[in-house]
């Protein structure tokens, strides 16, 4: 899968640089000499982690790792989640980035899940955003201001309930089945 998407696969530890990415299971981060031989070859260290134990991280623990996937990820978000991490993204999931538990919807609130309450603008943005783009470039792409692609990608996290653009990236690749082909300008 990660091969198909353009990345290069290596299953013994290189030398790295910024675009080089260890994907470790997170118990190898309890082990110091681990995150450390992967911190002192210079490449970003992504811990798998099941769901529930992504509740139990401590924020000690999330400091040297550039991104924590968990494995029920769909391989569109997973590769998608990866690139935000090679463009310089920190990817962690939303319960643990916000620093809280799951908590349910208030009653009679049903969460906003499928996209049908984006527009076309809305979704281009998450396009462009899940292909890694800076605010500049989506804006200079487009033919609109800055502070346009801003106050569209504030209207986006609203709807989907989402913290900032990492979060949004992944909640696209996850939910809207138009963005799991590979994103405009990866190879």
């Amino acid at each position: 899968m990660l091969m198909a998407a353009g990345f290069t696969v290596f299953h013994e530890p290189i030398q790295g640089d910024t675009q080089t990415v260890a994907v470790i299971d997170f118990e190898d981060c309890k082990d110091p000499e681990s995150i450390s031989a992967h911190q002192v070859r210079g490449v970003k260290i992504v811990a798998l982690i099941s769901e529930a134990d992504s509740r139990e991280v401590g924020f000690d623990e999330i400091e040297p790792l550039s991104g924590i996937l968990t494995y029920d990820l769909s391989g569109a978000a997973f590769v998608g989640s990866l690139r935000l991490v090679c463009s310089g993204e920190r990817v962690f999931p939303r319960d643990l980035a916000m620093g809280r538990r799951p908590q349910a919807p208030p009653s009679g609130m049903q969460p906003r899940s499928d996209g049908a309450h984006l527009s076309p603008r809305e979704r281009e943005m998450l396009s462009h955003l899940t292909a890694g783009r800076s605010n500049k470039t989506i804006a200079r792409e487009l033919g609109i201001a800055e502070a346009t692609v801003k106050v569209h990608l504030k209207s986006v996290q609203r709807k989907i309930r989402v913290e900032n653009r990492t979060q949004a990236a992944i909640w696209a690749l996850a939910n809207l089945p138009e963005l799991n082909a590979t994103p405009r300008g990866f190879v």
